[in-house]
């Protein structure tokens, strides 16, 4: 567990000195955070938000249009309808046209800046911030409610049935009304960092910490259901599909578990340290080592392709029905793509 410790430590102390600092001021190498919507990739790293077409890595817009040292993006974009939601390092949380990259609204009364990922529901934005709260946001981008934790928040919230389901890394996770109060909470056995998982029917929340243990909750009052141990850390999000639940952790084993009791149905190992999680394909799931690997398998556990990068990855890979993208960071390209088949069919460091 020390390497992630390490990796978590350098990361807060890199951005703790962006935000102390005078232009152009120290800077630090973060990760960047990629999504995938339809025909558009959404990258979200340094001084910009870049919109690049999906087939082609061709960079569409960037925001914002002139470069700002002060205002720095690392968190994975939220795309919802026709917008993309993002927070950056300086306590600035946006919502941008996906099509054109235009401003909509800018919210900035966060205390905190943004590493986790938001999401949406019923009109209702729902940010994570690294000052331990969570704000929920109209559709205009006006603060509804704050609900406070007592530790940053790196997970993305997760939305059913009008509750907000939120994991933190004060250990606890949060299960909270569409008005901001406390439902439940309930202690794991170390910070949450990755995004809890909701069963398809709505009754279960799989969490994983970095205790080292994933643990089924229920929904309704947040009794743990069963617990797994890993023996190592589990920093990303784990993935349910083909009626297993799938999660790396950072000693660089791969895990399928039944979800209905938490029983072992495979494991092995994916040589190297996994931080980001898993994503779901349409045939199997896929992730990426820290040290560059990434791996796509079967559901149940076969390799379909693999491709090494030169460069470290600390998100899951981004996918869709047709590509899987991957950031790195100290590598030849901050972004390469992928078809299902395992062939590059682009890279690229996109700039303004």
């Amino acid at each position: 567990m020390k390497k992630p410790h390490m990796i978590l430590i350098g990361t807060l102390v890199g951005l703790t000195l962006i935000l102390t600092a005078c232009a152009p001021g120290p800077r630090v190498v973060g990760t960047p955070g990629i999504t995938i919507s339809t025909d558009m990739v959404f990258v979200a790293y340094g001084n910009f938000i870049f919109g690049m077409q999906a087939e082609t890595g061709n960079v569409v817009w960037n925001y914002p249009q002139d470069s700002n040292n002060q205002i720095l993006f690392y968190s994975e974009p939220y795309v919802s309808g026709e917008y993309v939601y993002v927070g950056d390092v300086a306590n600035n949380f946006y919502k941008i046209n996906k099509q054109t990259g235009s401003p909509v609204w800018t919210f900035s009364e966060a205390n905190g800046y943004f590493i986790g990922q938001a999401n949406e529901a019923d009109g209702v934005v729902y940010v994570p911030s690294n000052d331990g709260n969570l704000y929920a946001l109209n559709d205009a981008g006006n603060l509804l409610w704050v609900f406070e934790t007592d530790h940053f928040l790196w997970s993305q919230p997760q939305v059913a049935e009008g509750v907000i389901y939120q994991g933190s890394m004060d250990s606890f996770v949060y299960a909270i009304s569409a008005d901001g109060n406390e439902i439940w909470s309930t202690e794991m056995s170390g910070a949450v960092v990755g995004s809890p998982v909701l069963s398809e029917d709505g009754s279960r929340l799989y969490v994983g910490s970095i205790g080292g243990e994933m643990v089924a909750l229920s929904t309704s009052d947040g009794a743990v259901i069963w617990r797994f141990d890993a023996g190592d850390s589990i920093w990303g999000r784990a993935g349910l599909a083909d009626g297993k639940l799938y999660f790396a952790d950072s000693g660089g084993d791969l895990h399928a578990l039944d979800p209905n009791n938490g029983d072992l149905v495979w494991q092995q190992s994916v040589q190297g340290s996994v931080i980001g999680g898993i994503s779901v394909l349409p045939d199997g799931i896929a992730l990426a080592t820290e040290e560059g690997l990434v791996k796509t398998l079967t559901f149940d556990g076969n390799p379909l392709w693999e491709a090494g990068l030169s460069g470290n990855v600390f998100q899951a890979p981004a996918v869709s029905d047709q590509y899987v993208i991957v950031g790195t960071i100290e590598g030849d390209n901050l972004v390469y793509a992928y078809n299902l088949a395992g062939t590059q069919i682009w890279s690229a460091t996109p700039e303004k």
